[in-house]
């Protein structure tokens, strides 16, 4: 009778049929990291513009390199099992130790799969990239040599000799256009912020925001810009495409943008636009500084925009004029500037405190040329320009 089993078997002591749904939601994490990694990047090189979100792979960069656009796609593959290796065969189809190998296999593994960007994207792609959170084993490792150097191997050999029949059979190519193209081939293992229950990403991924905006977070803070990070990954990764797309539309379905990475990090867009665009070479760090300070003083949007403005013409101020001014004078009243700025953010003052000071110092110029040349903008400007070096 069914009462007479005292609830025995239990859930866990019977093996379950599968756990792929499980495996299934791991690797798709292990992606969203990834491609969630890749987007800090936007913070920092100039030329990526944008990264996508499981469309053509599991996540592609693209980068502006004078105008014409170059594309990296990534694939992710994890394992459970950390002290797994990957094989030649595992992602090339090539058996160990073989002497020849099925064209076919090369077609339908991981690496093949990756190459083929190569030969359909042609001159736009950059790099293909296998990504994973375990080790190469020997054998993998030597092929992965052979690609970025010359060393013999005779992995390297096979896929050179197949590559035509394995990914371009109707219009071969000759062995030195396949080695540019093989040369694109990275293979990078060990990538420990892939684990999806390991918290090395939140750490490396703090460490990194802050190298590329001087954002210093703490845990809670990192953990909520990365969960929203992710989100927004998964969101991008999982929105319906249509069949044929318009690049435009494409950019706003699957792309994460810089101007998605500011509003995560609540940076003000405009403000870093206006420092980017008056020739800050950090304007990702300045206006991170800007935001943080201004903030702190209870500073609205439109205020730090325009702190950011002031600026901007500042420094092409200083850069003007710095040769004509007498040094005596000039170095006086950056003392001033200094003093007074160091005060306001060391005592974390108000606005209306730091306006009283800008006008003190604006008041107390002797010379006639310097207060003509200088007003109450280029001073405040001439305070966060301070604040930005010393926070940098």
């Amino acid at each position: 009778m069914a009462g007479e089993n005292n609830g025995s078997p239990k859930l866990h002591e019977v093996k379950p049929r599968e756990n792929v749904g499980r495996e299934t939601i791991a690797r798709y994490q292990a992606q969203f990291r990834g491609a969630a990694f890749e987007c800090l990047s936007l913070l920092e090189d100039e030329t990526l513009d944008r990264v996508y979100c499981d469309y053509q792979d599991d996540f592609v960069s693209r980068l502006n390199v004078d105008g014409n656009y170059i594309y990296n796609f990534f694939q992710v593959k994890t394992k459970g099992k950390l002290n797994y290796q990957w094989s030649v065969n595992d992602v090339l189809g090539i058996r160990k130790g073989a002497k020849t190998c099925e064209p076919a296999k090369i077609t339908d593994s991981y690496v093949g799969k990756l190459l083929i960007h190569t030969i359909r994207f042609e001159n736009s792609c950059g790099s293909v990239i296998f990504l994973t959170n375990v080790h190469l084993n020997d054998d993998l490792e030597g092929l992965r040599d052979a690609i970025e150097g010359d060393s013999d191997n005779n992995y390297y050999k096979l896929l050179l000799q197949n590559f035509n029949d394995a990914l371009t059979p109707e219009s071969p190519i000759e062995d030195k256009n396949i080695i540019e193209r093989i040369k694109k081939l990275q293979l990078k293992s060990n990538i420990s912020y892939l684990n999806p229950y390991d918290d090395k990403f939140f750490t490396e991924a703090r460490e990194t925001i802050y190298q590329y905006s001087e954002i210093d977070l703490q845990r809670s803070e990192c953990e909520e810009i990365l969960n929203s990070l992710i989100f927004l990954v998964e969101r991008k990764s999982f929105a319906k495409l249509l069949e044929e797309i318009a690049e435009e539309d494409l950019d706003d379905i699957a792309g994460v943008s810089l101007a998605e990475m500011l509003d995560i990090l609540s940076i003000s867009k405009a403000a870093y636009q206006s420092l980017r665009d008056g020739g800050d070479s950090q304007a990702i760090k300045s206006a991170s500084i800007i935001h943080r300070l201004m903030s702190k003083a209870g500073a609205s949007e439109r205020m730090i925009e325009f702190v950011s403005d002031c600026k901007v013409r500042w420094d092409i101020w200083f850069r003007d004029k710095r040769h004509t001014i007498p040094e005596f004078d000039l170095n006086f009243i950056l003392e001033e500037i200094e003093n007074n700025a160091a005060e306001w953010a060391k005592f974390g003052e108000n606005l209306t405190v730091l306006r009283g000071r800008i006008d003190k110092v604006l008041s107390d110029l002797d010379d006639e040329d310097l207060s003509a040349n200088l007003d109450r903008e280029l001073l405040l400007g001439a305070v966060f320009s301070f604040l930005v070096r010393g926070n940098a």
